[in-house]
Order: structure tokens, then C-alpha cells, then sequence
């Protein structure tokens, strides 16, 4: 607690430290709730983050990353459920007038805490993942109007599911900690659908679709909603907005919002795709920015949720036989709980494709957009 005051007094805040306080939110970054006291009284609140410099390494370019964008957004974003602190999380400089502060403990920086709102890891109300659609739906349209170049990559390859399977397969070929061998099965299950990984990065790499920056974590967690209004506040945990294509946010917001089971579920019984949340979403997010997506985008849209689903698997799998070494976990054998669910969603999402092009194709029809799914497919 004492370093975390003392790297606290680094940043440019109002009042004196009252409480700091852990938020258990997240795989990646350590994240703290601080309140202070100023001279008249006034209660301030602020997000303090501990950097996980083991993901982000090259941490000058992520932080200008996140100025950029948060600079943008600050004046061409604005959430349905906006507050007077705005629709994203700005930063708070150093005393010395940086992004972040380094000592021993790490890199740390200093962000807008939101009041009276709260987030989802999973939800069951249409209504409320219509409004994530539609807010990460107006993220990609805000973010249309920013130079490519002024948003570099972060993390490598971060969505590209071919090389996520490659880097599948070098592990398995390692097998550090001796666990290939309890995951056969799954290892088959990944194999099998090797022809799908290429669906979205391939149109990238030859121009198909365009490259767009993108937020790339799309999970409902990282939208904050209203107390009351149920609306959506904030969208936050910008750490990989990167040129990529909003068929990765899609598929992504899909894979962790229509699943009806929490991503470690050891009874995969409960794991499935509700095609009335599909549905939702889509709605809103395509009323949002659907009118600047190419024809070729929405024609690969039915199968971004599976491409990431299975992309997500990958990772949790992957890194379960390397030891756990990138994502944090509470208990031994979580990623693989974590990859067996996404396994089991996308098994479902396959069997009902049909379904989810029909859902799609009616919301083209609906708004005019060129695009005939049951021609193509």
C-alpha cells in the first residue's frame, strides 16, 4: 500500500489519498481504485494501472496509441448513456508532464474512474447487448476518421488466427510442462478446422476488406453502463485499439456476449450461442457503422464469430500448455476451462450458421445495405 502511494503522488491529481482499493477486472493489467480528499472536501476518484510490460513491451508506443485515440474520442464519441466525464477513459499526466511513471514496482498510469456505472461479463437482456452493439458500433465509426499511421501495432499479429495456430502447434511441439498429453482432444478439435483461421486475415493480407483501426478486446466487460439508465457510458481497456477489421471486434463481442455459460464453465452443457442476443447485437452494431462496411465485409460478418471464437480457444489452449504464462488465472487448469468452453460455443456457432446468415441478412435487407448472403452461400 505504500508504494502505491508513493507512485499515486507521482501523477496529477486533486486532493490527498483517503483509499486504494484492488479491482479484481481483467486478465492482464493490475488495476487500482483510488480516492482522495481535497482541501474543500470534494471526494475524487481515479483509476491507477499497473502495465503489464510482459504483454505490452513496447510501452511508448502503446501509451501513444492511447493518447491518440483517447484524444480523438474525446470529441467524436459519445456514448447513449453519457456522462459529464465523457465516453472514455483519459489519462492524467505525471508531475513531470508524462504519460506514465516507472520505478522498480513497474510502469503505471493514471485514468478517468467512472461513478454509477456498472459492466457485464455475460448478460441475458437483448436490450442491453443492443446498446453494446451499438456503442462498439460507433467506436469503429469514430475511429474511421483517424490516420491508419497514427495507430501503430502493439502486439503483433494480435488477431491474425493463422499465426495464433501456428504458435498453437510450437507449443505443442515444445510441450515445456509435459501437458500435451491431456489435451489431445482438443488439440484434434482445433486440426479439424484449420481451413476456417484464414476466413478474415487472408482478405486483409490481399485487400478483400480494408484495414481499419479497431478497439480488438470487444468483450462486454470492457463497456461501462449506467446505474439507472442501463445505457452505455464508456468503452474502456483501449490497450490493443490497432489497425485490424471489425469483423474481429464483431466476432469478438459475439463470441463473449451470446455465450449463456462464464468463459471457464466446467459443465459445457451450459455452453451455447443465444441467437436472440446474436441478433440484438447485430442490430445495434450495424446501425451504427454498418454503412461504411464494404460489400466484402459483410459478407465474411457470419463468420467472424466463429473465426474468433476459435481464435480465443487457440489462445487458451496454447498458453494452458505453456505453462500460464499470459493470461492470469485463480485456480490450476482455468485456460483450459477457458479454451474447452470456446471449443464447445464454437461448435454451436457452427451448427447453427445458417441461422445466424438469415438473422444477418434480414438486418441488410432492413437497411438497404448491397449484400445477399443466401446468393453467396
Amino acid at each position: 500500500m505504500n508504494n502505491l502511494q508513493n507512485v499515486i503522488n507521482h501523477f496529477l491529481i486533486q486532493g490527498n489519498v483517503t483509499n486504494i482499493e484492488q479491482i479484481n477486472k481483467g486478465y492482464i493489467n493490475q488495476t487500482y481504485k483510488v480516492e482522495t480528499i481535497s482541501a474543500d472536501n470534494n471526494v475524487h476518484k481515479y483509476i491507477l494501472q499497473r502495465i503489464n510490460t510482459n504483454v505490452f513491451p513496447d510501452i511508448d508506443t502503446l501509451m501513444n496509441n492511447f493518447k491518440v485515440t483517447t484524444a480523438h474520442l474525446v470529441d467524436n464519441l459519445k456514448m447513449p448513456g453519457y456522462h459529464i466525464k465523457g465516453s472514455v477513459q483519459t489519462l492524467r499526466l505525471t508531475k513531470e508532464g508524462k504519460l506514465f511513471f516507472v520505478d522498480s514496482s513497474g510502469v503505471w498510469r493514471v485514468m478517468t474512474f467512472f461513478d454509477n456505472v456498472y459492466s457485464l461479463d455475460i448478460t441475458d437482456n437483448p436490450s442491453v447487448f443492443y446498446y453494446a452493439g451499438v456503442a462498439f458500433g460507433e467506436f469503429i465509426q469514430a475511429m474511421c476518421s483517424v490516420e491508419l499511421s497514427k495507430i501503430k501495432e502493439v502486439i503483433p499479429n494480435f488477431h491474425n488466427t493463422k499465426s495464433r495456430y501456428h504458435d498453437l502447434e510450437k507449443a505443442i511441439l515444445c510441450d515445456e510442462y509435459n501437458r500435451v498429453s491431456g489435451v489431445i482432444n482438443e488439440i484434434e478439435f482445433v486440426r479439424d478446422r484449420i481451413d476456417l483461421f484464414g476466413k478474415i486475415t487472408e482478405a486483409l493480407e490481399n485487400g478483400t476488406i480494408p484495414t481499419r483501426i479497431c478497439h480488438n478486446d470487444c468483450n462486454l466487460n470492457n463497456i461501462l453502463f449506467d446505474n439507472e439508465t442501463n445505457l452505455p457510458v464508456a468503452i474502456i481497456d483501449l490497450d490493443t485499439v490497432m489497425p485490424s477489421s471489425p469483423l474481429y471486434d464483431f466476432g469478438d463481442s459475439m463470441r463473449s456476449g451470446t455465450n449463456t455459460a462464464r468463459d471457464d464453465e466446467k459443465d459445457l452443457s451450459k455452453v451455447s450461442c443465444d441467437l436472440n442476443l446474436y441478433k440484438a447485437y447485430a442490430q445495434g452494431y450495424l446501425e451504427a457503422c454498418g454503412e461504411i462496411l464494404t460489400k466484402e465485409e459483410l459478407e465474411l460478418l457470419p463468420y467472424a464469430s466463429l473465426v474468433i471464437t476459435a481464435e480465443d480457444g487457440i489462445r487458451f489452449l496454447m498458453d494452458y500448455i505453456n505453462g500460464d504464462v499470459y493470461y492470469t488465472t485463480q485456480y490450476p487448469g482455468q485456460n483450459l476451462d477457458r479454451a474447452r468452453t470456446q471449443f464447445k460455443l464454437l461448435e454451436d456457432m457452427e451448427n447453427k450458421l445458417n441461422e445466424i446468415m438469415s438473422i444477418l441478412q434480414d438486418i441488410y435487407d432492413e437497411m438497404g445495405l448491397d449484400t445477399n448472403l443466401l446468393q453467396i452461400f
